[in-house]
Parts: structure tokens; sequence; C-alpha cells
């Protein structure tokens, strides 16, 4: 009889992504085996610190003490030509979450996605330093600079392949289990008036969330509402986030196990950390039962398969 290895697919998705640690936490919880991880963008992230053992319990703590302060440190400009952010700093900042591990150091395999620009060619990473490989897969076209290994100039896996069921299919997965923050198909209103009455960042208090947090907030807000829309920002991340929904209807149609935890949640809105993982937890919740059946089940038919 073949063991029933359990894969996840973590797609990208920026704060979206966040949800995947509310959907690890669930099937800890739940004691379901986790055999392997391939994950693109935040996904690679999110996967990659828990293939080397960060719990998902941690995960959430560091997602919910990050300041706007600690955010902004992580800016570093880059020349124009290239993109926004350097992204070194980025990259310092998941190695203090990773450490100095290779793929060979993951306590369970691991994989993640890139797009090699000179090729034009989608690049499985899972050999050499992990935080580069992850920094590699994060790195979204024009925000963050490209990584350059050796011939290789790598983006954003999710510019190819925003989840990558297939990647941990390859890896020896035989129920798979993909989770998609790209959202669902529908029409998205982008708010055209000054008026205000367009979607806000939710502000809070002085007392619960912080003289910082909320003057950044409130700014935000001001810029939306007075500029009107669609920004700029509205248009580039509405572009990506369109991509990458039709190429992961597509790659989770192929999966054992589709969850889709949220769609609602802006980009970078990474102050919404403790709604996202929340939403991941829910939408866990409800697979759990259907991936607990897949895994008592699938032996069976794939120990009669191969004795035909």
């Amino acid at each position: 009889m073949t063991d029933n290895r359990l894969g996840l697919a973590l797609g990208s998705g920026s704060a979206r992504g966040l949800a995947h640690i509310g959907v690890l936490k669930v099937l800890d919880r739940e004691g379901l085996p986790i055999d392997m991880i391939a994950g693109t963008s935040m996904g690679a992230f999110i996967g990659g610190a828990y293939a080397v053992g960060v719990a998902p319990a941690e995960m959430e703590r560091i997602a919910l003490s990050a300041s706007v302060q600690h955010l902004f440190s992580l800016v570093d400009i880059a020349r124009p030509t290239t993109a926004l952010v350097n992204g070194r700093k980025v990259e310092a900042f998941i190695r203090e979450i990773v450490g100095d591990k290779t793929f060979a150091d993951t306590k369970i395999p691991f994989a993640c996605v890139a797009v090699d620009l000179i090729s034009e060619q989608e690049v499985v990473l899972r050999e050499g330093d992990l935080a580069t490989a992850i920094r590699a897969s994060i790195s979204t076209p024009i925000v963050f600079a490209p990584v350059v290994r050796d011939e290789q100039v790598l983006v954003d896996g999710g510019v190819s392949n925003p989840v990558p069921v297939d990647v941990v299919r390859d890896m020896g997965a035989e129920t798979v289990v993909a989770v998609t923050t790209s959202g669902t198909s529908g029409r998205r209103r982008f708010d055209r008036s000054n008026g205000g009455s367009g979607e806000h960042y939710e502000t809070g208090t002085l007392r619960t969330r912080g003289v910082t947090q909320v003057i950044y907030a409130r700014a935000l807000t001001l810029a939306t509402n007075t500029l009107g829309a669609p920004t700029v920002s509205q248009v580039a991340f509405g572009s990506i986030d369109l991509m990458q929904r039709r190429l992961s209807e597509f790659s989770i149609k192929t999966a054992d196990v589709a969850i889709a935890p949220i769609d609602s949640a802006r980009y970078y809105g990474f102050h919404e950390a403790e709604r996202i993982i929340a939403a991941g937890e829910m939408a866990a919740e409800a697979a759990v039962g259907e991936i607990g059946r897949l895994l008592a089940e699938r032996p069976i038919a794939l120990a009669d398969r191969e004795g035909r």
C-alpha cells in the first residue's frame, strides 16, 4: 500500500497570504500530517518558515506585533529604473525568521516558485540558501528589485504559477490541498468620488491602536478619498490580482481540496493581520473534514490502482 502523502500548495497574495498562518494553525491542531509544501510569493515565506520548524502560533505573534514603524523600516528605496524597493532589508527580515538555513535543513520537503525574466521560464527553487530563494519568490515586479542569481533574473512566481499545485505533486504528494488568496471572480468597484464613501482603512482609537497606527491609517484613508480613484496602486495591484486570480482558478481545479479564505483585504493591508489570519482558520476548519476523509480513503484507492 502506498503512503498517502499530504502536500500543501500555498499561493501568492501579499498581505492576504497571512491567511496561510490560520490554515496551518488548524491543520496542526487537527493533527493532519503535512508531508511537503510548495509556495509562491507570500506562500513561499509562510511555507518556508513552517518547513524549518517555525510554529504557526509564532508566525501569528510576529504578524500581529508588526508595527507601522517596523513595516516602513523594511523599505529601502531602489533606483527608479529598477523598482520601488531594493529588498535587502526584506531579505534580512526573512532571514530573521528562517535563519541561515538551506533547503537541505528543512524539517519537511519544501520548494518555492520564481520566474526567470531572461529565459521567461518558471523556476522551482529547491536548493541553496532558503532566505534568498524566498526573497526571489516574493519579488513583485516594479515593487521589489529582482534577485540576480547566476544567469537568472528572478521575480515573483505569481507571474506564472500563483498556486503551485503541480509543483507539490511533482514533489510526491498524493493528496494536495491548495490555498488561494487571490479571491474569486466578480465585479470590483473603484470609488471615483471624493466624498469618502468608498472603502477605507479601519483607524480605531488611540487607546486601542496607538497614535502612529491611527495617523498612518487616517493618512491613507484621506489620500484615497481626496485623490479619487482608481489610484495608481489600485490599477497596479488590481491588474496583478486579475492575472493571478485567472491563473489560480486554473491551478486549483487540479487540487484535491481548495481553500479560498479571503478576497477583500488590500494587497498590502498587513494592518489587517488579525482578520486575515482568522479568515484562514475559518476556511480551514470548513475543509478539515474533507481532507481527513481523503487521507483515510486514498491509500485504498491507490493500492487498487497499482494492482490493476
